[in-house]
């Protein structure tokens, strides 16, 4: 019986790459507990001493910190919901149905993941306005709810769905819808968890799409709210980095208590 010896150098490069993705954030919260004058310094404050959170109370006396983080959270949960619906349906009708033409509007859907998203801020600026949605919540979900890489991901489950389980409830009478929502679903349950999850996290961090559609404060969420924290002439960086690290919490302590459902949907979904 041979023995494999522990390969260490695999180990040590894992190590040193997580060290390197963790160090902008360990600066970042470092930074955040600094003066405004310990910031500024050259050569550079690497500890900060002592430690103080004058730039936390910054960030909630010149921000509505949780009105733009409660705004963040519906925002982000909506549209999650929402691009569920829609691309297991457009999924369920691609990959099961196989409606005339699945295959020429399955190629112009991979098509559409290949362009720059920010071609469409002019036209979907134009419905909302013509919708006269500016400056609430739903403007900032609405245009976002069809992803096209969700409508993909999801057609990649659905079509290994046992046909079986299929032509069973069609023979019981049952709808499409009652298929998709009854046995597709609950089978593809880890695809669904991926794609809640991307979406999330793409919602938490949208920047340039808020900014445009809504103008007031209170209707922003914490991407383009903290980026009002830096200035035109002098930036304080320990306030701007005290709400990242403020911003950036919730996803870390949601990725901490479901560490094990977000790998195993993503590791499920890699090899669908």
């Amino acid at each position: 019986m041979v023995i494999e010896r522990p390969r260490w150098w695999i180990y040590g490069l894992v190590a040193v790459i997580g060290l390197a993705i963790l160090v902008p954030f360990i600066w970042m919260v470092l930074t955040a507990l600094m003066t405004t004058d310990q910031t500024l310094r050259v050569p550079p404050t690497i500890i900060p001493l002592p430690p103080t959170l004058d730039g936390v109370h910054t960030v909630f006396n010149k921000l509505p910190f949780f009105r733009l983080l409660s705004n963040t959270f519906l925002v982000s949960v909506g549209r999650a919901l929402a691009t569920l619906v829609i691309s297991a349906l457009a999924a369920y009708a691609l990959a099961i149905v196989k409606v005339p033409g699945a295959r020429i509007v399955l190629v112009l859907v991979l098509t559409l993941i290949m362009v720059p998203g920010d071609i469409f801020i002019i036209p979907n600026f134009s419905i909302i306005a013509g919708l006269h949605l500016t400056n609430t919540l739903v403007a900032l979900a609405l245009p976002n709810i069809f992803d096209v890489f969700g409508v993909f991901l999801l057609y990649q489950f659905f079509r290994g769905m046992p046909r079986e389980l299929i032509e069973a409830a069609r023979i019981d009478g049952a709808s499409h819808l009652r298929i998709l929502f009854t046995i597709v679903v609950p089978v593809s349950r880890s695809g669904l968890i991926a794609l809640a999850i991307l979406t999330v996290l793409n919602e938490w961090k949208e920047l340039l799409w808020p900014i445009v559609v809504n103008r007031d404060v209170d209707q922003l969420t914490l991407g383009p709210g903290i980026a009002l924290l830096r200035g035109a002439a002098v930036t304080d960086w320990n306030v701007l980095m005290a709400a990242g690290a403020m911003a950036a919490l919730p996803m870390i302590v949601i990725y901490l208590l479901l560490q094990k459902q977000f790998v195993s949907s993503m590791a499920r979904s890699g090899l669908k």
